[in-house]
C-alpha cells in the first residue's frame, strides 16, 4: 500500500512545468515580476489517499487495535516513506474520544471545546474509535446541500410580507416598513431601491412569485409597531456598528470643553441615544441610569 499511496510522479514535470523560466530565451523573459510569481505552482500534492480511506472503511466494526496491528505489519519504522502513511492514518481516525452526556465527544483542535463526533461532518477525521468498546466507527456523512439548508433555517428571517405590496424588512439590524411596486418586464428599468440601498436594475430587485418588485419608500418601525409585529431590532447584526458611527459623528460635531468633562453626563447622553434609536427599552434605560454613580 505504501507504494500506491506515496510513490507517484508529480504532475506536469520537465522544462514545461508551470512557472519555470530557466529554459526561456532572454527575449521572452519578463521585464518586471514579483518575487514569488516565478516559483508558484511548481509542486502539487501527489499522495493517493483513496486506497487508504477504502481500507479504513473496510475495517469499520473491528477493534481499532487489531486493525492498527495489521497496518503496522506493513508500515515498518525503518522507512520514512512508510512512516508517512501512518501520519495520514492518524489524520483520518479520531482516537482521543470520551463519553459526555451519552454521546461520543472529542476535543476540538484549536478551541479545545468538547464536541460530539457526529457533529463533525467535514474534515479529514472521517472515522473515530469508540472509547468504551474500542471499535472503529465512521462518521455519518452529510451532503453540503443539507448542511446549507440547516444553516439557512437557523438564520432569523429578514423579510416579512404583510400584503402583496408591503413588507417588513430588516436592514443592518433595523426593521423598516417597505412599500413595493411591480416593475413591468418589457420596459427597461434602473432606479434607486430603498430596500437594497443602491441603484439597481431589474435583475437585482426583490422577486416574489416571478414578479419583480421595486421598493420606492421605507420608514423605520416605532417601538409600538415592533411590539405589534413581534420583531426586535438586532444590535448584533450591524446596529451596534451603526450606533458607534452615529455617536462618533455627533462627538466630532458637538462642541465639547476639553476640561471638566463629567463622565456621568456622557453616560446619560449615551443611554438617551440608545433609547431614541430603539436599542434600549424604557426599563433597560432606567436600570442603566440607576447604575450610574451618584454625584458627590
Amino acid at each position: 500500500m505504501h507504494k500506491v499511496v506515496i510513490e507517484r510522479p508529480r504532475w506536469n514535470p520537465g522544462p514545461a512545468k508551470m512557472g519555470r523560466v530557466k529554459n526561456l530565451p532572454d527575449d521572452l523573459l519578463p521585464k518586471v515580476q514579483g518575487m514569488r510569481r516565478p516559483y508558484k505552482n511548481q509542486k502539487a500534492f501527489t499522495d493517493l489517499l483513496g486506497p487508504l480511506k477504502r481500507w479504513l472503511r473496510a475495517q469499520v466494526g473491528r477493534r481499532w487495535n487489531d486493525a492498527y496491528s495489521e497496518a503496522c505489519e506493513v508500515i515498518k519504522p525503518d522507512s520514512v516513506v512508510r512512516l508517512h502513511i501512518k501520519t495520514h492514518l492518524f489524520e483520518f481516525v479520531e482516537r482521543h474520544t470520551f463519553m459526555r452526556g451519552g454521546e461520543v465527544c472529542f476535543l476540538e483542535r484549536f478551541s479545545g471545546r468538547a464536541l460530539p463526533v457526529q457533529s463533525r461532518r467535514f474534515g479529514r477525521e472521517q472515522f473515530y474509535v469508540h472509547p468504551e468498546s474500542g471499535l472503529l466507527l465512521d462518521v455519518k456523512p452529510e451532503s453540503r446541500r443539507e448542511w446549507r439548508k440547516a444553516q439557512r433555517a437557523k438564520k432569523p428571517p429578514t423579510l416579512k410580507w404583510l400584503d402583496a405590496r408591503s413588507a417588513l424588512k430588516r436592514i443592518k439590524g433595523i426593521w423598516f416598513m417597505c412599500e413595493f411596486r411591480e416593475v413591468p418586464v418589457n420596459v427597461r428599468f434602473r432606479a434607486y431601491d430603498h430596500a437594497l440601498e443602491q441603484i439597481a436594475g431589474r435583475g437585482t430587485l426583490t422577486n416574489r412569485e416571478s414578479v419583480f418588485l421595486h421598493c420606492f419608500s421605507k420608514r423605520q418601525l416605532s417601538r409600538r409597531e415592533l411590539r405589534r409585529y413581534g420583531v426586535n431590532n438586532a444590535v448584533g447584526f450591524g446596529g451596534e456598528r451603526l450606533l458607534q458611527r452615529v455617536n462618533g459623528a455627533l462627538k466630532k460635531t458637538l462642541p465639547r470643553h476639553p476640561f471638566n468633562v463629567n463622565p456621568n453626563e456622557e453616560a446619560l447622553w449615551q443611554i438617551t441615544m440608545n433609547m431614541k434609536m430603539g436599542w434600549y427599552s424604557k426599563s433597560r434605560a432606567n436600570g442603566a441610569r440607576d447604575s450610574l454613580p451618584k454625584p458627590e
